[in-house]
């Protein structure tokens, strides 16, 4: 049986469900900045011939951003198997954030600077 820490196990939690929340965001913003794009074509009348190949290429880069959901969704699973065949099988270590489960670690603030 592999003897995880709990502490870290902890740890661990709190990077994923931070992850899981910043690929959503990016999807978010990913997803108005496409429309960003189309809404500043048709103001601009510019041709559908013209604006194809940038619109293809932001939808793959969506697609790419998917894809990476994905396989982090696949790993979380993986670590949760993982958990399940260890020491801290009947361990809660993964609960939605709040009082009765902070973050393991505080959040750091990023500035923008330019």
């Amino acid at each position: 049986m592999t003897e995880f820490n709990p502490l870290q196990a902890r740890k661990i939690v709190t990077d994923l469900g931070r992850t899981q929340l910043l690929i959503d965001g990016a999807l978010k913003k990913f997803s108005m900045l496409t429309t960003d794009v189309i809404e500043a074509f048709s103001e601009a009348k510019l041709s559908d011939a013209a604006s194809q190949p940038a619109l293809e290429e932001l939808a793959d880069g969506f697609k790419t951003f998917v894809e990476g959901r994905r396989n982090f969704v696949n790993a979380h699973k993986m670590l949760i198997d993982m958990k399940q065949d260890s020491n801290l099988r009947t361990v809660e270590i993964g609960c939605d954030p709040g009082p009765l489960c902070p973050w393991i670690a505080p959040e750091s603030q990023l500035q923008l600077v330019a």
